[in-house]
């Protein structure tokens, strides 16, 4: 699946994308108290989506230039914007480089 084919309040099995950048760890109020989430830029070549990345360790493991891969994510629109999350069952990886895919947002 690509970027601009995700749609709202739906699940996407693939997504493959480089991270431009990296906002967080932020602290955010849940139910049972506390936790961090960490924003991703990611990018292909369709265009660019926000990843929330759940978890302080989880974050650590991701820096901006590398590629991941997102299975079974959720997408959503918050704040008028699409977002993207794994869900329940949502998996995230990194993978060998594509150089099909864009290092810096074109304005």
């Amino acid at each position: 699946m690509k970027i601009t084919d995700l749609e709202e309040n739906k699940n996407f099995d693939l997504l493959k994308a480089r991270i431009l950048s990296k906002q967080g760890p932020k602290r955010v109020r849940i139910k049972n108290g506390i936790s961090y989430v960490t924003d991703l830029l990611l990018a292909d070549e369709t265009g660019t989506v926000v990843f929330n990345l759940w978890g302080i360790q989880n974050a650590e493991q991701y820096k901006v230039g590398e590629v991941v891969t997102i299975k079974n994510g959720w997408c959503k629109i918050f704040n008028y914007q699409k977002q993207i999350s794994l869900g329940k069952s949502g998996k995230i990886a990194k993978v060998a480089d594509d150089p099909s895919l864009p290092r810096t947002i074109e304005h």
